[in-house]
C-alpha cells in the first residue's frame, strides 16, 4: 500500500509549545484529530475535491473550523512527496453548481400532508529508531506555512511535531503509524498569523505521484464522535469506493455524470476534456471500527444520477384544490345521474301499473 494515492488530513488547534504537554485531548473528526488549549476547536465540516489520471493525483481541500484559537495546524499524509499550492472557494462554488439537483415542477391535485425528501439514488525499510524526517520543501500560503516532510519514524516524526509547535493527542499521533511505516510523506502546516482562525479555511491543493485513487480514513478511527465527508472525485468514469469499509458505513452518492462549461479556471485545468465527476458523501456512525482508507474504483453500476427536487405546483380550480374540487362535481354528477335513472324507473313503473 506504500505507493496508495492520498491525503488523510489531520486538523489540528494547538497550543502553544509550553504548553504542549498540557494539551486538552483532540477532537477527531473525518479527516483526522482537532486539538485546543480549552478543546474547543472542532471541524464543521469537510469537503475534497480528488483527481486521479492513473499516475497522479490532485487533492483539493477545504474545512470549515469552528474555534476561537489563535493557532492552528494541519497534517497531511501523501504517499508521495506532495507538492502544495493554494486552492480557491471558487473551484467549490462552481463543484456545488454543477452537482446541483434537478429543478422539476411536480403537479399537485391534493393538499399536501408530510414532507417528502428527494430521491437518491509496500512498506520501505525501517529507519533508526528516533530518526527525524527530511524537511523537502516550504512554502507560506497566505495565513498558513506548508512544510514537506519525508523519511524518519514514528518516534521522529512526533518529536519533530511537537518540537515545531503541533500538538496531537497520543491515539491521533499513534494513527500516523501505518503511514510512516509505509514510506508516506507528510505535508505539515499551521498557521503562522496571530488573528483566530475561525470559519472556512482557505482551500489547499496537494499533487503527488500515485498508482492508486485512494482516500486515507484510518486516522479517524480515533474519534469519539460520528463522522462525515464529501468527495468530489474526477476520473475518465463513474467511481465508487471499494474498500471493505464501504458496506459498513452510509455512503450515497449525490451525482454522477460528465461535465462540461466548467466556468472556474481552476477546475477547468483539472477537468481537462470530458472528464467524468462523481459525488458522494460518506457518514460513519462508529469510527472506531474504521479499518481502511477510501479505495476508489470503477463502479458496478456506470449510470449517470442527478438528484432531482420537485417544486410544489398547486392545481386550484375557483380557488379550491383541483382534486376535492373534481371529486366533488363527480360526486354531484353520480348523484344526479342515481337520482334521474330512480326517476325513470319510478315513471315506468307507475305506467306500467296503470295500463
Amino acid at each position: 500500500m506504500s505507493s496508495r494515492i492520498r491525503h488523510v488530513l489531520v486538523v489540528a488547534a494547538l497550543a502553544a509549545a509550553p504548553m504542549i504537554g498540557l494539551a486538552s485531548p483532540a477532537q477527531a473528526c473525518a479527516c483526522g484529530g482537532v486539538v485546543s488549549p480549552d478543546a474547543s476547536a472542532s471541524v464543521a465540516d469537510e469537503t475534497a475535491l480528488v483527481r486521479w489520471n492513473g499516475y497522479e493525483e490532485t487533492i483539493v481541500l477545504k474545512l470549515g473550523l469552528e474555534s476561537d484559537a489563535d493557532n492552528a495546524a494541519l497534517v497531511v499524509p501523501t504517499p508521495t512527496p506532495a507538492r502544495v499550492a493554494a486552492g480557491k472557494t471558487a473551484t467549490f462554488d462552481e463543484l456545488q453548481r454543477l452537482t446541483a439537483p434537478r429543478v422539476e415542477t411536480k403537479n399537485e391535485w391534493w393538499e399536501a400532508i408530510g414532507t417528502s425528501s428527494p430521491d437518491s439514488d509496500g512498506a520501505t525499510a525501517a529507519a533508526p529508531l528516533g530518526s527525524a524526517p527530511h524537511v523537502l520543501a516550504q512554502v507560506q500560503l497566505g495565513p498558513l506555512e506548508a512544510t514537506t516532510l519525508a523519511g524518519g519514524d514514528l518516534t521522529g516524526l512526533q518529536t519533530w511535531l511537537s518540537t515545531n509547535g503541533y500538538a496531537m493527542k497520543p491515539e491521533v499521533t499513534q494513527s500516523l503509524a501505518p503511514y510512516v511505516s509505509e514510506g508516506w510523506a507528510f505535508v505539515a502546516m499551521r498557521l503562522t498569523s496571530t488573528k483566530p482562525l475561525n470559519g472556512d479555511l482557505d482551500p489547499v491543493q496537494l499533487t503527488f505521484a500515485s498508482d492508486h485513487f485512494v482516500y486515507p480514513m484510518r486516522m479517524s478511527a480515533a474519534a469519539t464522535k460520528p463522522q462525515s465527508v464529501r468527495i468530489y472525485a474526477l476520473a475518465d468514469r463513474r467511481v465508487e469506493r471499494r474498500d471493505v469499509d464501504a458496506q459498513n458505513q452510509q455512503v450515497r452518492t449525490t451525482f454522477a455524470g460528465p461535465i462540461a462549461h466548467v466556468e472556474d479556471p481552476d477546475l477547468a485545468a483539472l477537468v481537462g476534456d470530458g472528464t467524468y465527476l462523481t459525488s458522494f458523501t460518506t457518514y460513519i456512525g462508529e469510527p472506531s471500527k474504521i479499518t481502511s482508507d477510501f479505495l476508489l474504483g470503477p463502479a458496478k453500476n456506470g449510470d449517470d444520477y442527478q438528484q432531482v427536487t420537485y417544486v410544489r405546483h398547486e392545481v386550484r380550480i375557483l380557488g379550491i384544490m383541483a382534486g376535492p374540487f373534481l371529486t366533488g362535481v363527480a360526486l354531484f354528477v353520480l348523484v344526479d345521474l342515481f337520482v334521474l335513472s330512480w326517476v325513470i324507473r319510478r315513471g315506468r313503473s307507475r305506467r306500467a301499473e296503470r295500463a
